[in-house]
């Protein structure tokens, strides 16, 4: 999270200051959860891949989902 000068504050992904350009289709996913457990299984591996490899190519090099885990604990990657 990061405040902004009028206030507002932007909660995100952010690394060495610059903002991850990632998001989810929110409805998309939920009208997938309503397909069963199954469905919404397959459709958050799906985003986890997807986000591990888009973090990979922000910072350039192959990222973990187990250390993008740790960051988030640590706030470092």
């Amino acid at each position: 999270m990061r405040r902004h000068a009028n206030g507002e504050i932007e909660k995100d992904v952010f690394i060495d200051g610059e903002r991850l350009n990632y998001s989810i289709d929110t409805q998309a996913y939920l009208d997938a959860c309503k397909m069963g457990f199954h469905m919404k299984v397959a459709v958050q591996k799906d985003i986890e891949k997807h986000f591990t490899e888009s973090v990979s190519e922000f910072l350039g090099r192959h990222v973990t989902l187990e250390e993008i885990k740790q960051a988030i604990i640590k706030g470092w990657i």
